[in-house]
């Protein structure tokens, strides 16, 4: 699959967040990038087509955090499989092995920057086989 293909699903409830991840997958030359601001949002838009990366902030200002919707998604037979990167300002020891049991592909640690983004987004889909 070209990078072109790719759906990405961004789930950030801030909105400059959102806009800047966007605009940095559109610098890799990603260009189906869907974005949304809550997990309710998510599972309307997962229903709706399939993605093949959602990048989820950890703290989404709902009753669901994102946390509890990569567990959704992990428990999910449609979803299951689809690659997930945590977004968050969560770096304590604790938090980020719970991301893990709950099978997070990887952990995006904010501030972030496009070295970090780039190595990260590379890297779940190379695993996922999406791109070859």
């Amino acid at each position: 699959m070209l990078r072109d293909e790719v759906n990405i699903l961004v789930i950030e409830d801030v909105s400059s967040m959102r806009t800047q991840i966007r605009m940095i997958l559109k610098s890799f030359g990603f260009k189906r990038i869907t974005l949304c601001e809550s997990a309710t949002d998510a599972v309307r838009l997962m229903d709706a087509e399939q993605f093949n990366l959602v990048l989820c902030d950890w703290h989404l200002g709902t009753d669901v955090s994102g946390l509890d919707f990569l567990r959704f998604v992990r428990e999910h037979p449609t979803f299951k499989d689809v690659g997930f990167i945590m977004v968050t300002a969560e770096s304590t020891r604790e938090s980020v092995i719970e991301a893990i049991k709950s099978g997070v592909d990887d952990y995006l640690i904010k501030p972030l920057t496009l070295e970090q983004i780039e190595s990260k987004v590379y890297g779940v889909l190379l695993k996922k086989r999406v791109l070859e």
